[in-house]
């Protein structure tokens, strides 16, 4: 529906919740076929001369503003310009079977108040053309963007003479936006430019076509793909485990990113906290024997939640996409199970097999906390409904000042969580912005009561009780 201002005249939607995205680092980032590591001469000079060098001509370097390099000196001053640029991030793709560098692109023209980065400066050599690496690294790049930094614009531009980088962006997913006329001058000549671009509106979908195309079960025992990329189920028939996975990854990544919007670069031991969290879990069910205790299943399933809340980072952090889809099946094997829980003593073998996989592999095993999750009586949707609930209680405390102890866990009487679990009961979970209604509703009761003088009595800065302090809207749905 579009909008309207005082004057009746037609405006974009409002973004209230919008904050700045983190730069670009030069960071890694892992996939199955390759990896993308910050440009280094030094560690990636000799296998990217010796692949560029198997080309039979220049051709390559036409579209480009740099290129060809008639001699090794050439080359290396350009990878030295490229891992040193100040307004872009070089990334070599390398190839993870081999460790060879076979080509480069970068982030440019980053624009983080707006949320605008560019894919560019595109340099495959033949080794990297038409294989899986090529396509997956745009897509690590693309995760990395939208998923990693909440990037809410994907750019691609090329020269509208270049067919073949023209055909690249469709295939990859991007929207075809117009010409640039006389946008540019290089190489001596003048240059139209084409626009295409993916939004985090568009990227869920993409990104499942993606996954399903990079899937080694899409390729022949030759290396063919079985189907091409953008031919994978569309996003309606996106079983409810992707789906809500999908859901509480977006809530994560905005929950992270307002506690540290570096945090995917603080190297947490997520691993730890799950083991921390699996102890206090243990601690609520009927096993101690020098002290009588009844098991108490709500609190086991907010330390669940709590659990789900690390292995959500840690998940986020290794952008795995193989681990992705596990997770997502895992989850949709606790659709329809029955909410009801199981002995104790069932629920104890399972947690400690679980704690043992974690502390062993240093990651979250989704296959083992669902099984857990099941004997302890929550379904998908009972999951996805806590969750978010307390992704919404957590978003509130970092907005009301938790990290500098400004926030009051306790108002009206009742502690935060109540406040969550009463509101909760009254706001149906089919609300497809449920987890924004839970925020708002939560934000405009603690503000009601520490409004005015009470406000200031209670150390909340001025800052943090207007518009511009709640969270960025979910990328994600």
């Amino acid at each position: 529906m579009v909008q309207l201002n005082e004057y009746h005249q037609p405006i974009g939607p409002a973004l209230p919740h919008w904050q700045a995205r983190p730069q670009p680092t030069r960071c890694v980032l892992h996939g199955k076929y390759c990896r993308l590591e910050a440009v280094n001469p030094e560690q990636h000079g000799d296998s990217l001369y010796q692949a560029y060098s198997s080309a039979s001509d220049g051709r390559d370097w036409t579209y480009l503003s740099v290129g060809p390099f008639s001699n090794r000196s050439q080359f290396d001053q350009h990878l030295q310009n490229i891992s040193q640029a100040s307004n872009a991030v070089h990334y070599a793709v390398v190839e993870q079977a081999t460790g060879r560098a076979l080509g480069t692109l970068s982030l440019m023209r980053i624009d983080p108040q707006n949320g605008s980065v560019e894919v560019g400066f595109v340099a495959w050599s033949p080794a990297l053309k038409q294989t899986r690496m090529a396509t997956e690294a745009h897509y690590l790049l693309m995760a990395y963007a939208i998923d990693g930094l909440g990037y809410r614009r994907y750019e691609w531009k090329c020269d509208t003479h270049n067919a073949p980088s023209q055909a690249a962006a469709r295939r990859l997913g991007f929207r075809y936006e117009g010409i640039f006329r006389q946008a540019l001058v290089y190489k001596g000549r003048s240059r139209d430019t084409a626009w295409f671009s993916i939004t985090d509106r568009e990227w869920p979908a993409l990104k499942a076509s993606f996954q399903a195309w990079l899937a080694p079960e899409n390729f022949d025992a030759q290396g063919g793909q079985k189907q091409r990329l953008g031919q994978q189920a569309p996003p309606a028939t996106i079983g409810p485990g992707l789906h809500r996975l999908e859901q509480m990854l977006a809530l994560q990544t905005e929950l992270n990113h307002l506690i540290d919007p570096n945090w995917r670069h603080a190297k947490q031991d997520y691993y730890r906290a799950i083991w921390v969290e699996c102890a206090e879990l243990a601690g609520h069910l009927d096993w101690k024997w020098w002290q009588y205790r009844e098991r108490n299943l709500p609190q086991l399933q907010l330390e669940l939640i709590d659990i789900l809340h690390f292995g959500l980072c840690d998940l986020l952090r290794s952008m795995d996409t193989l681990r992705h889809q596990e997770a997502a099946t895992a989850l949709e094997q606790i659709q329809h199970v029955s909410a009801v829980a199981s002995d104790s003593a069932a629920i104890m073998k399972a947690l400690e097999s679980f704690t043992l996989r974690v502390l062993e592999t240093r990651q979250f095993d989704f296959n083992g906390f669902t099984q857990l999750a099941h004997l302890c009586g929550l379904t998908l949707d009972t999951l996805y409904h806590s969750y978010a609930g307390k992704n919404a209680l957590n978003r509130l405390r970092q907005l009301r000042g938790y990290q500098h102890g400004h926030y009051q866990k306790q108002w009206n009487g009742q502690p935060d969580n109540e406040h969550l679990a009463k509101l909760q009961a009254s706001i149906p979970i089919e609300q497809d912005n449920y987890p924004e209604l839970i925020l708002h509703a939560l934000q405009d009761s603690y503000d009601a009561f520490f409004s005015g003088g009470t406000q200031a009595q209670a150390g909340l800065p001025h800052e943090q009780t207007n518009g511009s302090s709640l969270a960025p809207p979910l990328s994600l749905r």
